[in-house]
């Protein structure tokens, strides 16, 4: 049938789900950057770096990366919803690029939980 051929909404659910995941990991990461600011909690050297003019700052790097991948991920899934929109009932070649957003997207939350 057509819709099993052109269906692609499972590829949209998960693209807006981990746009939403990252989403709450980047507030949480902002979370832990600014009470790390306040001397709340202190941020293991292995994850963050020190800062060349300020030996005694910490700079959070791997926080304020993840903090950046919820839009990369927004963009992903925005970006093959519009693929999407303009495509007849039936199959395409267009929809042949719904996999590298895909895969950039679970690549994207495996490294971001490891």
């Amino acid at each position: 049938s057509l819709d099993a051929t052109c269906d692609r909404d499972f590829v949209v659910e998960f693209l807006m789900w981990s746009a939403l995941f990252l989403t709450h990991l980047s507030q949480l990461a902002e979370d832990l950057i600014i009470t790390n600011l306040q001397r709340g909690v202190t941020i293991d050297d292995a994850y963050a770096t020190g800062s060349s003019l300020m030996p005694q700052k910490k700079n959070p790097d791997a926080l304020e990366l993840l903090r950046g991948k919820a839009g990369i991920a927004l963009g992903r899934a925005v970006g093959l919803t519009a693929t999407l929109k303009g495509l007849p009932r039936a199959y395409n070649k267009d929809l042949q690029e719904d996999k590298v957003p895909l895969f950039e997207a679970v690549d994207t939350v495996k490294d971001c939980l490891a």
